[in-house]
């Protein structure tokens, strides 16, 4: 037996990436699930598709990246070069 043609219309809403038409889906979902006749599986079917469509047409945000400071060089400044290791001074 094929899918209906609203499951089918869903699933290529998804898989095309329209706004258009995820927003059809995104109501299509939304009205599956608060149909009074809905069973449980149908809720969480409905409901794992209503969630596919929102990461499709919100897609996550990405976190914000902060410069890093590099790390300081060891043995710097006056004085740290090879001949001061030793503690001897010329």
């Amino acid at each position: 037996m094929p899918p209906f043609s609203e499951v089918t219309r869903v699933e290529n809403a998804i898989k095309n990436k329209s706004a258009k038409e995820l927003e059809w889906a995104l109501w299509y979902c939304r009205m599956r699930q608060t149909v009074p006749s809905a069973r449980p599986a149908d809720l969480k079917y409905w409901g794992g598709m209503e969630e596919k469509v929102n990461a499709v047409l919100a897609p996550p945000v990405e976190k914000k990246k902060y410069p890093v400071k590099k790390k300081k060089k060891p043995m710097r400044g006056l004085g740290s070069g090879a001949d001061s290791v030793d503690g001897s001074l010329d």
